[in-house]
């Protein structure tokens, strides 16, 4: 998501989409730390909770050659 910052990456946010198509990002880490706001002001560019997402690894047979 362009223009979250760290949020649009991080492996804790939720997309929340309103019946009017508004996009909010949730940081799922306010269920169990009132620390962490539940609806960030974004763009956030420092975050003590930030994980980068993680991608799937590619299926068998699709992996890249090694260099």
């Amino acid at each position: 998501m362009t223009g979250a910052g760290l949020c649009g990456n991080c492996r804790h946010k939720r997309l929340i989409v309103s019946d009017r198509g508004s996009v909010f990002l949730r940081c799922e880490r306010a269920k169990t730390d009132p620390a962490y706001p539940k609806y960030p002001a974004l763009p956030v560019w420092t975050c003590a909770g930030y994980e980068a997402e993680t991608a799937a690894p590619p299926p068998p047979g699709r992996q890249r050659p090694a260099s």
